[in-house]
């Protein structure tokens, strides 16, 4: 009995094994343009990014950060609110009526100076969309944060323009009049005490006199929340967005009476899940901050990806064999593999003698001769040439009919031959040259 199970075991041990190539071979290939995640953005880089808006309104707030995801419906809200000063309240909705922005933006239209913020600032707004978009859990979280420390400074407390309240460890910010929204405006690197972080320090936007706020004289309006005009609240930019403080969540409410949300497109979006969710048609083509956060938004089509690749001739098959197994030639003429025959010892550099080929190595090749030691003089060793001068009876012909014909213009002593009348001494050496003058 012991043996039986021994043998089961070892039978179920060798099934695994080669279970486990087979399905390491049989696994998906990673997309072709997959690419890591950006390193997640750092706490003070959070801090310096909301510190400039985590003492806004709790629904203010909100609408700030789905609209950051949005850059550039932010910049064209700010346009449209600019060359239109003076549209306010039931105008102003119905001259957005025909906007197909999104709801967080056209919300922002009724508070213009905040619009102007983020168009100015268009770099911050992108980059606090994509902390948002990248950790949403820990941009809320680090607004409670940024409100506890302001709290703890003595700057953060109940006025006529806001209300603060302290729910189960919560700090949550509302309008004192609930018709009116005060937008408050503060030094960051003073309203939460000493800034922590030298190398991440916030920027501070004072806005213009247009919107109804004190003139600024540097010091002064560092030492606490200023206030400027007061925006009228409408059931289409008021109280349909809220923070899930407890889920560090954004929560969207449809069945309010908002013309913004109740869009088909929008309202059918939050019917099952009333959670923030973005939506990439509204981002109109803005790049995102990593390639991971894009293709979590547009999912990449990886049978698309395989038919480009195809198309482009590259080969993604993992099972490709490697180039030592390959036939090299249409003859299948494989490249051996180094074997016990072919590794031969090389010589020193300073040795004279070439190790002969063995057998083993090259069978169609004979073996190479050992040379000799020393070289053969040329006097008696050199082999005749291969030619013999009997062959070649045109030549030795021409040979002796040159040696008879300088024979016979050789005379036993030399004598000049007598110019022509005709010619001058241009043909012949200097002498020749002279009896050509008539010397």
């Amino acid at each position: 009995m012991n043996c039986i199970r021994c043998m089961a075991v070892v039978v179920a041990a060798a099934m695994l094994t080669l279970a486990m190539p087979l399905a390491a071979q049989n696994a998906p290939p990673a997309p072709p343009d997959a690419a890591p995640a950006a390193p997640p953005i750092s706490q003070d880089l959070l801090d310096s990014l909301l510190a400039p808006i985590a003492l806004y309104p709790d629904q203010l707030l909100t609408q700030v950060l789905m609209a950051s995801t949005y850059p550039l419906e932010v910049v064209e809200a700010a346009r449209f609110v600019k060359a239109n000063p003076s549209l306010k309240g039931a105008q102003l909705d119905d001259a957005l009526k025909d906007q197909t922005w999104d709801p967080s933006v056209l919300s922002l239209a009724a508070f213009p100076q905040v619009l102007d913020m983020m168009n100015e600032h268009l770099d911050w707004t992108q980059r606090l969309g994509d902390a948002f978009l990248d950790d949403e859990a820990g941009v809320m979280r680090t607004v409670q944060s940024l409100r506890l420390k302001a709290q703890q400074a003595g700057n953060l407390q109940s006025t006529e323009q806001q209300k603060v309240v302290v729910q189960d460890r919560t700090i949550v910010i509302e309008p004192a009049q609930p018709q009116y929204v005060y937008v408050p405006v503060y030094n960051p690197v003073v309203i939460y005490g000493p800034w922590w972080a030298p190398a991440y320090r916030p920027w501070f936007w004072y806005p213009p006199p247009i919107w109804g706020y004190p003139p600024y004289y540097g010091g002064a309006v560092a030492a606490g929340i200023f206030w400027g005009a007061a925006w009228a609240i409408t059931a289409n930019n008021w109280g349909w967005c809220r923070p899930n403080w407890g889920g560090n969540t954004v929560n969207i409410n449809i069945n309010n009476n908002n013309i913004w949300v109740n869009r088909p497109q929008y309202r059918d979006r939050y019917q099952q899940n009333g959670n923030w969710t973005h939506n990439v048609e509204h981002r109109r083509g803005v790049a995102y901050r990593d390639t991971a956060t894009g293709n979590k938004y547009r999912p990449t089509n990886n049978g698309a990806v395989q038919t480009r690749e195809n198309y482009r001739g590259r080969d993604n098959n993992p099972a490709r064999p490697s180039p030592a197994t390959t036939d090299r030639t249409a003859g299948n003429l494989a490249r051996p593999s180094p074997g016990a025959n072919n590794n031969q010892a090389r010589p020193s550099p300073g040795s004279t003698e070439r190790p002969s080929l063995g057998a083993g190595n090259n069978p169609s090749r004979p073996p190479q001769q050992a040379m000799p030691a020393t070289r053969p003089s040329a006097a008696g060793s050199r082999p005749a040439p291969a030619y013999q001068p009997e062959a070649r009876s045109q030549v030795q012909r021409e040979a002796s009919r040159g040696a008879q014909s300088r024979a016979t213009m050789q005379p036993s002593q030399p004598q000049r031959a007598a110019p022509s009348a005709n010619r001058g001494g241009g043909g012949g050496g200097g002498g020749g040259g002279g009896q050509g003058r008539g010397r």
